[in-house]
């Protein structure tokens, strides 16, 4: 059986992770845990008095948590639980993982606001980089199966990973795999446009067919017909905002660690401008 564990902050947006949660765990069969960390940085340091203050927060955040999980069907609720703990969030979660031996960490979209909690931010940047398993981000309020499905991908091993998660998590989706290249001697040379559209074109075939091969490795056959590459020229953020706008995915899916571009938008100030604005659910993997 999968385990699914949910990470929740306990306002009134960790309803949607606690939804999308629940649909997973129902569909995949999967027990599902409910895990608040109340952060130790916001305890005092007098030892007397930070014994005391975290007592508190661990009472209040237990009886938070447990209104959450009382919402969890019972079939989902059987196969789970709820645990508040105390420590940094980033190491205490990833402790977690490994204990219960998680297959997804899902979370909020809003923890990677760090105007909202300097805290959060930095936590939810090192967890999208550094997750041993696949990350949800989830931002939208429907619980509707993933249907429609963008993917990235720059050959990685990272992007190989981020797409059999999807796979797992939408096995009746649609799958738009998407490959953003820099055009060749842009920035060097100014060939007349006709030449730049024929080695675009002659790119996108390329690159097309070596897609076709790479998923042969490591996809079942089924799983190859349902995805369909789409090759963009030009800067990652740019071709992928514009993917998304052009496509509507439910789901969005990067890997973490890749050889192009397309890691950088997980790190610092460009992940907060490039993931606060999607419309879209986002799942990452190493």
């Amino acid at each position: 059986m999968k385990t699914l564990l949910a990470a929740i902050d306990l306002e009134q947006e960790s309803m949607l992770v606690v939804k999308r949660a629940v649909e997973l765990a129902v569909r995949l069969k999967a027990s599902l845990h409910l895990v608040h960390v109340v952060d130790d940085a916001l305890t005092l340091y007098e030892p007397m008095v930070e014994i005391s203050v975290r007592h508190r927060l661990k009472k209040a955040a237990e009886t938070a948590l447990q209104g959450f999980f009382d919402l969890v069907p019972d079939e989902v609720k059987a196969r789970g639980g709820c645990h508040v703990l105390l420590g940094k969030p980033y190491q205490t979660l990833g402790k977690k993982v490994e204990e219960l031996k998680a297959d997804l960490l899902i979370v909020g979209r809003h923890h990677i606001e760090p105007l909202r909690d300097l805290f959060v931010g930095t936590t939810a940047e090192r967890l999208l980089r550094h997750c041993d398993i696949p990350l949800l981000m989830v931002s939208t309020d429907s619980t509707d199966t993933y249907e429609h499905v963008l993917a990235a991908t720059d050959f990685s091993r990272s992007s190989h990973h981020a797409l059999k998660a999807a796979l797992w998590l939408a096995p009746k989706s649609d799958i738009r795999l998407v490959h953003v290249f820099d055009p060749p001697f842009i920035g060097f040379v100014h060939p007349d446009q006709e030449d730049m559209d024929d080695m675009i074109k002659q790119q996108k075939e390329r690159i097309t067919k070596e897609i076709k091969t790479e998923m042969s490795h490591f996809l079942v056959e089924d799983d190859q017909d349902r995805i369909r590459p789409d090759i963009m020229a030009g800067g990652v953020q740019a071709c992928l905002n514009n993917a998304v706008a052009l496509h509507s995915p439910q789901l969005l899916v990067l890997g973490t660690h890749g050889r192009q571009g397309i890691s950088r938008l997980l790190i610092g100030s460009v992940a907060t401008s490039f993931l606060s604005t999607l419309p879209c659910d986002v799942l990452v993997a190493r």
